[in-house]
């Protein structure tokens, strides 16, 4: 982890919680800046619960119900990974349900956050920070829509050109 991340997300796999747990020890081993991620199974959510009790950072991924999020919450998540095109894709409300889960931790006074995944627009990244939440996943091409504004590329052209300006 030489990389300078605070955090490296590494998923841990098996389809019982001892598979997960132990999976998840192995993946934690590599370094303080691995967070576990596990699937918002009832397997996964133990072994999220035991991990969390070992203060070991985790995810619970593949988030698709609020309710899961009331789950992470009471396992000690550090994160819950709702995937918010996947839910638009079928056929939810997904800007309502990922609300929804925000809302849940923030009343119950979780520590849990949400991570936002499959975020597909800048406008939803915009809207759902509006409502608290603060982490997102996104693909380069969505990052990149975060810069694109007119008015600041003309500022860059107009700074540039002052610049050239009185430098000849």
């Amino acid at each position: 982890m030489n990389a300078g991340a605070r955090e490296v997300f590494f998923q841990a796999w098996g389809q019982d919680t001892a598979t997960l747990l132990q999976r998840g020890g192995q993946l934690r081993d590599l370094g303080n800046e691995v967070v576990v991620k596990l699937a918002a199974s009832q397997a996964g959510s133990a072994a999220c619960a035991d991990l969390a009790g070992r203060d070991v950072p985790t995810l619970l991924t593949a988030v698709y119900a609020p309710s899961q999020a009331i789950v992470a919450a009471a396992a000690g998540a550090t994160y819950i990974a709702p995937y918010l095109g996947k839910l638009q894709d079928a056929g939810r409300d997904g800007m309502a349900d990922v609300i929804t889960m925000q809302e849940i931790l923030t009343a119950t006074g979780s520590q849990t956050r949400v991570l936002l995944a499959s975020v597909r627009d800048v406008t939803a990244i915009v809207s759902l920070a509006r409502r608290g939440i603060q982490h997102f996943t996104m693909a380069p091409p969505v990052a990149d829509q975060l810069f694109a504004d007119e008015l600041t590329a003309e500022a860059v052209r107009t700074f540039e050109e002052a610049v050239l300006a009185t430098s000849t």
